[in-house]
């Protein structure tokens, strides 16, 4: 089975079905649904979006959404619009790969929000994710901002058992904390805009051009 096939099996299976939150952008909110995901798929369906396996990725990152196009050191391109993605050999595999969907569902609905929030609310989806499949904790919260983000997800999951249909706001003290560990953290307090200089403080974006 392709690395594609297995993707589209993640985004529409039934874990993803449950997700939706929403959580504050600059006096509004952004809302997070199951087709959310949805979108993505049929991008990657209809061949918008390319899945590929990661060839040169940065120390510390295991999978990424190119917005834009790339060069890898070798010279050749990855070109816009291709999810990278390690084959998928377990839980965490597939809740890397929600992670990632959401930074292209936000790139192909053009949605504004600034570079923080976009991977907050990623990490939150890879917590649900995580959480809702049973995958115990030691085998994917290291690190602040996955214990940030399960703290997060709890909060939410919480509103799920209680059977309502409404979509959830994140808890205000949990997002905040979690918006300050992505800052704070070494990959991303340097180098672009999930930084807690110019993510939070000046809402530097990543490219959302469809």
């Amino acid at each position: 089975m392709s690395i594609a096939i297995k993707v589209l099996h993640v985004l529409n299976g039934p874990t993803v079905a449950r997700i939706r939150f929403r959580f504050p952008i600059r006096g509004s909110h952004v809302t997070i649904t199951p087709q959310t995901f949805h979108h993505v798929a049929r991008a990657i369906g209809s061949g918008r979006v390319i899945v590929r396996p990661p060839t040169d990725l940065a120390a510390g990152v295991a999978a990424q959404y190119n917005d834009v196009a790339r060069t890898r050191v070798d010279g050749t391109v990855v070109r816009a619009n291709t999810l990278e993605i390690n084959p998928l050999m377990g839980r965490f595999d597939e809740a890397t790969v929600v992670h990632e969907s959401l930074h292209a569902a936000y790139d192909l609905l053009r949605t504004g929000l600034d570079g923080n929030a976009e991977e907050a609310s990623a990490y939150v989806c890879t917590a649900l994710y995580c959480r809702m499949t049973g995958l115990p904790r030691p085998l994917w919260a290291n690190g602040q901002i996955y214990a940030n983000a399960e703290t997060t997800a709890q909060t939410l999951l919480k509103q799920y058992q209680k059977g309502d249909p409404g979509i959830p706001f994140v808890g205000e003290d949990e997002w905040r904390m979690l918006r300050a560990g992505v800052g704070l953290h070494t990959v991303y307090a340097s180098n672009g805009p999930a930084g807690i200089l110019t993510g939070w403080f000046l809402g530097q974006q990543y490219t959302h051009d469809g």
